[in-house]
């Protein structure tokens, strides 16, 4: 059955509808080809108002020019410019062997002033996205640029750095309660095997039991960690990679915040986020702390299963020195005798009343 949507729940799903919807039209700005156009353009001027305002940005297709025909608005660029024009056609001419194309602009009274030749234009606006252009002429600015590329790349990286930082140094209330946890394990062990050294000898008639039958704790490996990797970073290693981005990342982020190119920032980012991580665990690599007994003595004896050696515990073979049957200990605890040649087992009692 499905759970009813809670106000939480739909909150959520509209934080992620919003911000898909704010990141999906920058998104085809930078990738035109996710929305199978090729160009994608930010108008500067008023010259096709309303249609088309300053401050949106066309998205392009190429299109055959046989195939445009009057009516469409196409993008396209005169002589030696390089800032393309969106204009709307308004005849189709034949010039110099080809075709060439009247334009105009809506809010202009007059045509454009030469024809412009296929080879000239790049392509038949698919559609426009209203009021991005503002934020992406705002983003090539330094201001803009630094509010909203290199600020939320910082708080991203500090994120990371901080989670890391967190990782590998915990607070001191879950340290101690990963020791309180630790200890209750330790008791709980004990009281287990104190449960199983009682329970040997008492199984029923029929069930063949070796007393001695307990389970070894598993040997450890001994092949060290460091053995089994081809490659270790070291101390060392981590030094020698700081030192070296110290002196990369000024310059990283400098050609980043002159050229503003994609990959300019992701180098710089990319070099930052790496210092600062390494940073963290050069700062945090020994800061591990050793386990301590109970009573705070660091270097009282401890068996190898790490419970201080003065601490009583019962081996599997031993018995309780008192039973249910037999509470002040006088009495032999009965011996559990081995099955052979498909007999049944019988222990010393048993025996003596058949002799008897």
């Amino acid at each position: 059955m499905n759970s009813p949507i809670t106000l939480k729940r739909f909150a959520n799903l509209l934080g992620i509808a919003l911000l898909i919807a704010v990141v999906a039209p920058f998104v085809v700005y930078a990738v035109p080809a996710v929305v199978g156009a090729e160009y994608s353009f930010v108008v500067l001027t008023a010259s096709m108002t309303p249609a088309i305002a300053p401050g949106d940005v066309v998205v392009v297709d190429e299109r055959d020019p046989a195939a445009i025909a009057e009516g469409d608005v196409i993008t396209f660029v005169r002589g030696e410019s390089e800032v393309p024009v969106t204009h709307r056609v308004v005849g189709v001419t034949e010039a110099g062997g080809g075709i060439a194309f009247e334009t105009k602009g809506d809010a202009n009274e007059d045509p454009d002033s030469a024809p412009v030749p296929a080879a000239n234009v790049l392509g038949a606006v698919a559609f426009s996205i209203p009021y991005i252009g503002y934020v992406i002429q705002f983003t090539d600015s330094p201001t803009g640029f630094t509010l909203l590329v290199i600020l939320p790349f910082a708080l991203l990286v500090f994120s990371e750095v901080w989670s890391l930082y967190r990782a590998r140094t915990p607070t001191g209330g879950d340290a101690a309660t990963e020791t309180d946890d630790l200890a209750n394990d330790r008791h709980e062990s004990a009281d287990s095997g104190s449960v199983d050294s009682e329970s040997v000898g008492s199984e029923p008639d029929g069930v063949a039991i070796e007393a001695n039958a307990v389970a070894e704790p598993p040997a450890e490996s001994a092949v060290e960690p460091s053995a089994e990797s081809g490659f270790v970073v070291t101390n060392r290693t981590v030094e020698g990679a700081v030192v070296v981005l110290l002196g990369f990342v000024p310059y990283a982020a400098y050609v980043a915040y002159t050229l503003q190119t994609a990959l300019a920032v992701a180098v710089a980012v990319g070099t930052a986020t790496t210092l600062l991580m390494a940073a963290v665990l050069l700062l945090t690599g020994g800061e591990d702390a050793e386990p301590t007994t109970a009573d705070g003595d660091d270097d009282a004896p401890t068996d190898r299963d790490g419970r201080p050696a003065s601490d009583e515990r019962i081996e599997p073979n031993e018995r309780p020195a008192s039973t249910d049957r037999d509470p002040m200990g006088i009495f032999e605890a009965p011996e559990v005798a081995p099955v052979m040649d498909g007999g049944t087992e019988r222990t010393h009692e048993e025996a003596d009343e058949v002799e008897r």
